[in-house]
């Protein structure tokens, strides 16, 4: 989870049991688990990454989906938000990311 405000916030939601299948079954197609740190059996593919590259992922995910233009404050939210011992990607790493996405998705 790239904050901590997110992550509180997401997991005050995953309680809401039906409001989060439906959001999920809107947003994703099927439920999305949530599976704590160390929670997830060994064989769920996305948490046998490295955090960096889940937090990798999460980057290009955004940077696909976002409108021209568009800043993603989730990086740096807890900063923002005045969070004591903030979590998040340093704001360099996101853009180094989304500028190798970039590339990437020019070459195609």
């Amino acid at each position: 989870m790239p904050s901590h405000a997110v992550d509180e916030a997401w997991h005050g939601f995953i309680l809401c049991t039906a409001r989060y299948s439906a959001f999920c079954d809107s947003a994703y197609g099927r439920f999305l688990h949530h599976h704590p740190e160390g929670g997830a059996s060994e064989n769920t593919a996305a948490t046998a990454d490295p955090m960096h590259e889940q937090l990798r992922r999460t980057v290009i995910a955004w940077s696909m989906v976002a409108e021209a233009g568009e800043r993603c404050v989730l990086w740096d939210l807890d900063n923002h938000v005045g969070v004591e011992e903030p979590w998040g990607i340093d704001p360099a790493r996101a853009a180094d990311i989304e500028a190798d996405l970039a590339r990437i998705t020019q070459r195609v």
